[in-house]
């Protein structure tokens, strides 16, 4: 900066020596601001956070919108499990997971015409595991009840349905 402030006039150097010094100054003070601003969200953070884990309650998200919930453990898992009984769902004594991936691995191989080698290793998932259920609250209902939502992201049919 001082020598772009040398090329020009004598006279007006001091001037723009001057307004140089309280630009960075006052960039300088912008800077620490958001420094201490920023140290103070996140100092809020952890208390919220620490007050969260203390109650026994945690973070669930909501069916409408973007909102985010603070609910009790257990009146979240009653939730689901009077959602599970009241819906006649009931867990498998054994899990199927390697018995699909048998026969969709078998079928892919003999599908040899519709797709190549290549393709085939690229749709059987590698390491296949049971899609997890989620429950997100719907605030907009009296008593709250939940919607189910199912991530099958790691399922086994997951890159064949993609494709």
């Amino acid at each position: 900066m001082e020598n772009a402030i040398k090329l020009l006039d004598h006279r007006l150097q001091d001037a723009f020596r001057i307004m140089a010094m309280n630009k960075l100054k006052q960039i300088y003070n912008s800077n620490n601001s958001v420094k201490i601003i920023h140290k103070r969200y996140q100092y809020i953070l952890n208390k919220i956070k620490h007050k969260i884990t203390a109650g026994k309650a945690m973070l669930a998200q909501s069916d409408k919108g973007r909102t985010t919930v603070i609910i009790y453990k257990c009146d979240y898992e009653e939730k689901v499990h009077t959602f599970l009984t009241e819906n006649d769902i009931q867990q498998i004594p054994k899990n199927p997971m390697n018995k699909d991936c048998k026969i969709i691995r078998e079928t892919l191989q003999k599908s040899d015409l519709i797709f190549t080698k290549n393709q085939i290793r690229h749709l059987f998932q590698k390491n296949p595991t049971s899609p997890k259920l989620n429950a997100h609250l719907k605030i907009h209902k009296p008593n709250n009840p939940i919607r189910p939502v199912v991530n099958n992201r790691n399922a086994t049919t997951c890159k064949i349905v993609k494709n």
